[in-house]
């Protein structure tokens, strides 16, 4: 309990960072040398500019607690990596894309389908990166096993 307890809490605050870094960029950009805490559109939205900048903050803790519990997924060894890719992927766009879509995004269909699209092609390229890394850790595993089995028979290794 402790573990997911410090999980969760590392995610929400690394979402808020993240979040933040997010906001200077946006400042960078748009902001014509002021930092802008919340988007214009989105600070249209409430009566308070603060009652913005906390809902926005809440909302990238979400992002990040949602990253950081559905990594858990990965965990589950009887499961494959592809079906534990699926669900994560699902999970994390779930919350992800209706974030970030209310905080930051244009509000119209094209954006929303550029960004999704992105979002999609980013998560692939992830999975790719990951499946691979982890092809090789399996595979180097899988000769260690051989070697020790090796060793114990006597039989000299192949290595061609």
């Amino acid at each position: 309990m402790k573990k997911l307890l410090t999980r969760a809490a590392g995610g929400f605050a690394l979402g808020i960072l993240i979040g933040q870094v997010v906001q200077i960029s946006i400042s960078l950009k748009l902001g014509q040398g002021q930092f802008m805490p919340v988007t214009p559109d989105f600070a249209a939205l409430f009566e308070q500019e603060t009652t913005a900048v906390i809902t926005q903050l809440v909302l990238t803790g979400v992002i990040g607690l949602t990253f950081a519990m559905s990594g858990t997924i990965f965990e589950i060894a009887k499961w494959g990596l592809l079906k534990q890719y699926l669900i994560h992927f699902f999970i994390t766009a779930m919350v992800w894309v209706p974030v970030v879509t209310f905080c930051w995004m244009p509000k119209n269909m094209l954006s929303i389908f550029i960004y999704c699209v992105s979002f999609l092609g980013t998560y692939l390229i992830t999975w790719i990166i990951q499946y691979t890394i982890s092809r090789k850790d399996i595979q180097q595993i899988n000769a260690m096993i051989r070697a020790n089995n090796d060793e114990e028979t006597g039989d000299e290794i192949d290595v061609n």
